[in-house]
């Protein structure tokens, strides 16, 4: 494995050329884009790293996957996907269009309009409340582990996220919102904000490759039905417009973020974890999605074969 890491490193870097890093919000455009890390955590305990696996990014819109998770387990199904979808959008994740139509209900928790709402949901009145919660699921599955969030690009997404914002305030006249707008688009960005290394995130995905139990304390962090359903939105929405061609391509359920990252589910065997801050035009890392690609087809993991 650890040869096969290193060969698909080396070969699938030279595509960050073709990306650039996300400059909408300003602290994230100053990454290097010829970066590119790769984590594996296996179910029965082996560990595999590659390249720039243990290089601190931002967690961005992967954060989704695991607020999502925490929310699940706090207020179960039918209370969540009363106010939001599990359907893809077609759309990209910032899109308004669909919200208006669809009288403020977003299509699934992977847009930002969705992640918006889940995030209302987390409990507490204020932002700071809701992302200590949030925290704390976290820290629960990266054991050991103190996580903190990158103040500069915090404070560039809180200074530069109007569209975020709007989302928010087109949620809450239609009355689907469930707290105050700022506390909910706040402590969204906050969580977007989390630092983590490809090393971290693997590790942290490894319960949704267990049916919801952590394999390495044994401890069930979800439920098995909450474990499918976010597998199930992840291969159809994780990664927005371009799900479809994740779906082509690598075959598992997937996550981007525009700090550069991506994780990935082998169901029943491995969580992997990319980064390689370099994005294509729909925000997915350039290297990370190749470098995704090759590991699939190495190891047969696509469950679509």
């Amino acid at each position: 494995m650890q040869e096969i890491l290193d060969r698909i490193v080396a070969k699938a870097r030279g595509h960050a050329r073709r990306g650039r890093p996300a400059s909408y919000i300003p602290a994230l455009s100053r990454a290097r884009r010829d970066l590119l890390g790769v984590s594996v955590f296996t179910l029965d305990g082996r560990t595999y790293h590659a390249g720039d696996h243990d290089r601190p990014f931002t967690m961005q819109s992967i954060s989704k996957v695991f607020c999502l998770a925490c929310v699940l387990k706090l207020r179960g199904d039918r209370a969540v996907f009363a106010l939001v979808d599990r359907e893809p959008s077609g759309d990209p994740f910032y899109s308004l269009v669909l919200l208006e139509y669809e009288n403020g209900r977003p299509r699934n928790p992977m847009i930002n309009a969705g992640a918006i709402l889940i995030t209302s949901l987390l409990p507490g009145r204020t932002s700071a409340a809701k992302f200590a919660h949030y925290m704390r699921f976290l820290e629960g599955v990266l054991p050991g582990k103190k996580l903190d969030i990158d103040p500069r690009v915090y404070a560039s997404e809180f200074e530069t996220g109007q569209r975020n914002r709007a989302l928010g305030c087109l949620m809450k006249h239609f009355g689907v919102l469930q707290s105050a707008t700022e506390d909910a688009v706040d402590a969204y960005f906050r969580q977007c904000s989390v630092r983590v290394t490809c090393d971290d995130l693997a590790r942290m995905g490894l319960f949704l490759a267990g049916r919801g139990v952590d394999p390495i304390t044994g401890r069930r962090v979800i439920a098995e039905g909450h474990c499918k359903t976010i597998n199930a939105l992840m291969a159809t929405c994780g990664l927005y417009d371009a799900s479809g061609d994740f779906a082509h391509r690598v075959g598992l359920p997937g996550k981007s973020g525009v700090g550069g990252g991506i994780l990935a589910i082998a169901p029943g065997k491995m969580s992997v974890a990319v980064y390689g801050p370099a994005l294509d035009p729909k925000g997915s890392s350039v290297a990370g999605f190749e470098a995704l690609e090759m590991l699939s087809q190495e190891l047969e993991l696509s469950l679509y074969l």
